[in-house]
């Protein structure tokens, strides 16, 4: 019989990572983090009973990293067609 509901499938392993995490996930300063946070373009949320941690959603990591690999150009070949210079040479 097969299942027809993720009701009950696996969740991630994390869905919220602290500014920290989050700043070496992408090799970023924590202030880089927080910048993105304020732009929109990561998720955050502010958790504990006064809302003074906040974390960012996993999910919004990966998605801010998969639409900066498809705005990066990918790099060019030389223009000149040949391999490139060997090191000592004149």
């Amino acid at each position: 019989m097969e299942k027809t509901s993720d009701a009950h499938a696996t969740p991630p392993e994390r869905l919220l990572v602290s500014i920290r995490n989050a700043a070496h996930i992408l090799d970023v300063s924590e202030r880089s983090v927080y910048d993105l946070c304020y732009a929109g373009e990561l998720v955050s949320v502010k958790v504990g009973p006064k809302r003074w941690s906040r974390r960012i959603t996993y999910a919004s990591l990966e998605t801010y990293v998969a639409c900066a690999v498809r705005r990066t150009p990918p790099e060019h070949e030389s223009t000149s067609g040949g391999a490139p210079p060997s090191e000592g040479l004149p």
